[in-house]
């Protein structure tokens, strides 16, 4: 069977499928029209990058001491940061900012099980110190060979948003906080 008879047999199952197709001797040694693009090169990903390509969303980000940029997506905090040797991985770490109280550490315990079991992204998980038990989330992606800068926004946001989507559930599921 020819690609025309295909295509053809194609337009009439999905009817609001249309191909714009240029005969072969016009496009010899030409991309199709359905493939031109502007074509994207990876660059290195570098702390100056990261910050540029963040700014340039009108994200507001504060620089830390180690090149990390922090800032609040949603009322919650997050970090991005080159990490790794030779800083080839971008990390996109979130804070949930509340403290898991005492009575509901197991429910939190189930739900971050829950998350990690079903969903890809992000890695969700407790982490205590002193003050209690909160949970963080966090994207890892190997920015080694380098990134576009839709690539880099896109794993960015990615992050980002899988962070809010987890901290929002969780907070949704939690007794209000008391105040002082």
């Amino acid at each position: 069977m020819t690609w025309r008879r295909r295509l053809d047999r194609l337009r009439r199952r999905v009817p609001e499928v249309r191909v714009r197709m240029r005969p072969a001797n016009r496009d010899a040694g030409r991309p199709g029209v359905l493939l031109r693009r502007r074509a994207e090169n990876a660059s290195p990903v570098t702390p100056r990058r990261l910050r540029e390509s963040v700014m340039a969303r009108g994200y507001h980000v504060r620089v830390e001491a180690d090149s990390s940029l922090t800032g609040l997506w949603d009322g919650y905090p997050f970090k991005l940061r080159l990490v790794g040797e030779n800083h080839s991985d971008l990390s996109v770490h979130g804070t949930w900012g509340r403290t898991v109280p005492d009575e509901m550490h197991s429910a939190v315990a189930q739900a971050v099980n829950d998350w990690n079991r079903e969903k890809i992204w992000p890695t969700v998980f407790t982490m205590s110190d002193p003050s209690g038990t909160t949970v963080r989330t966090e994207v890892h992606a190997d920015v080694g060979a380098g990134a576009t800068d839709r690539q880099l926004i896109e794993l960015v946001e990615a992050g980002l948003t899988a962070g809010v989507q987890f901290f929002q559930a969780l907070g949704g599921s939690m007794p209000p906080l008391e105040e002082p």
